[in-house]
C-alpha cells in the first residue's frame, strides 16, 4: 500500500442507477489517476443488489470525508484528498485486506494473536497478523445453491459450528470479542492438496 498524498479530484460519475459514485483523483506528479469507488449496493451471487446498511454507510463516509450527501459529490470536483493505493483498488482510508495462505506456507506454524472475530449469518470469522498481513479462518455454516446462486444459511451446521468454536476457544460465540488479544498457534493445510488454509489449534483448558 501507498499513500499518495493531496491528489486533486478531477471528476465524479454515477452509475448503476445513481448507486455508485466514480471519483478520480489526478496525480499529476506520476501523470496517473486514481479512481475511488463509492458503492451503495453490494455484489453478491454475481449481480449487485440494494444494501440499506452499506447505504447508511456511504452517506457517512461522505459526510466524514467531504461534508456533503452522496447526491452532492459532484459539487467536490477540486478538493485534494489522500489516496491509499493497493494493488487491485483505491482507498480514502488504510483498508484491511484479507491475504491468501499459499503453497509456500503449507504445513508452516505460526504463533500469533486474535486481531478480530466477525460473527455473522453464513460464518464465524477469526482474523490474526501473519508477517504484518492480515489473514483468516473462517467457521462456515452456509450452502451455496446452483439453482438460485445464492447464499443459505445451515441451522443445523450454524448449531455445530458454535459448540465447535466453543470447545476450541472455551467461551460461547456471544462473547467471542472476549478473544481479541488471545495468543493461538496457526497451522498452514492444504485441502485438496491445493486450498491453503489456516487451522486454528485449539487453546488450553485453565
Amino acid at each position: 500500500m501507498e499513500i499518495r498524498k493531496d491528489l486533486i479530484l478531477v471528476s465524479v460519475e454515477y452509475e448503476n442507477n445513481d448507486n455508485k459514485a466514480v471519483m478520480t483523483f489526478l496525480d499529476k506528479e506520476r501523470k496517473q489517476v486514481r479512481v475511488v469507488n463509492f458503492n451503495k449496493q453490494s455484489y453478491q451471487n454475481g449481480k449487485f443488489i440494494d444494501d440499506p446498511e452499506k447505504a447508511e454507510k456511504v452517506e457517512e463516509w461522505c459526510k466524514e470525508y467531504f461534508d456533503v450527501d452522496f447526491a452532492d459529490l459532484k459539487d467536490c470536483v477540486g478538493v485534494a484528498k489522500d489516496v491509499y493505493c493497493y494493488d487491485t483498488f483505491n482507498s480514502l482510508w488504510e483498508s484491511q485486506t484479507i491475504s491468501k495462505f499459499t503453497a509456500d506456507m503449507n504445513k508452516q506454524i505460526y504463533q500469533t494473536e486474535i486481531s478480530e472475530i466477525i460473527v455473522d449469518d453464513y460464518a464465524i470469522r477469526i482474523r490474526y497478523p501473519i508477517d504484518g498481513k492480515t489473514y483468516e479462518s473462517k467457521m462456515s455454516y452456509s450452502i451455496y445453491l446452483e439453482d438460485t446462486k445464492e447464499w443459505f444459511q445451515d441451522p443445523i451446521k450454524k448449531e455445530k459450528k458454535y459448540a465447535d468454536f466453543e470447545e476450541k476457544f472455551h467461551v460461547p460465540v456471544e462473547r467471542a470479542n472476549e478473544l481479541v488479544g488471545t495468543h493461538i498457534i496457526i497451522e498452514v493445510k492444504a485441502a485438496f492438496g491445493k486450498f491453503y488454509y489456516g487451522d486454528i489449534k485449539a487453546l488450553p483448558k485453565n
